[in-house]
């Protein structure tokens, strides 16, 4: 058996689908950097810039979470297929770059890694979701103040009268 490293070979469609998936994760970014809400809508109308940047939550996370779900199914079938073959990457997966071929302990610990991704990433997604309802359950209470809770006049004294 010959000790000399093994490579696959990069695939060039590969590469560019894997740039493209970025090139599109870096627009979404700069789409939400800049419709942002300025600092003088936070200065003067905070409960609008609440809700502005509840309603880009909402779209942040409605986008994040099928990619996270699909991100998670994918590296679990990944990590089977190393389980399976013993080797990282497995036989027959494409790859952007020149890769090489660890068999063993090594492909074994990838195939973890794998899973414990994969795991994160199905655990971030309920964790989004509630933050996205709560800030915006939260912007919509801001919106309509508690009518019980009146200003007190200057003299000191409330006005139960209301």
């Amino acid at each position: 058996m010959s000790d000399a490293p093994e490579f696959v070979e990069g695939d060039r469609s590969t590469r560019l689908k894997i740039l493209g998936f970025a090139g599109l994760l870096l627009l979404l970014i700069l789409l939400e950097h800049l419709t942002a809400p300025d600092s003088g809508t936070i200065t003067t109308d905070p409960a609008q810039a609440l809700r502005t940047s509840a309603d880009r939550l909402f779209v942040v996370v409605a986008v994040a979470v099928p990619l996270f779900i699909g991100a998670s199914i994918y590296l679990l079938r990944l990590a089977v297929r190393v389980s399976r073959s013993g080797q990282w990457p497995p036989p027959g997966m494409r790859v952007a770059v020149r890769t090489r071929i660890f068999r063993g302990r090594r492909a074994q610990a990838n195939a973890i890694l794998a899973c414990l991704l994969a795991a994160i990433l199905i655990l971030v997604s309920p964790v989004l979701i509630y933050v996205s309802y709560w800030l915006s359950h939260l912007a919509s209470e801001l919106s309509h103040p508690n009518k019980q809770m009146q200003p007190t006049p200057r003299n000191g004294a409330a006005d139960l009268r209301r």
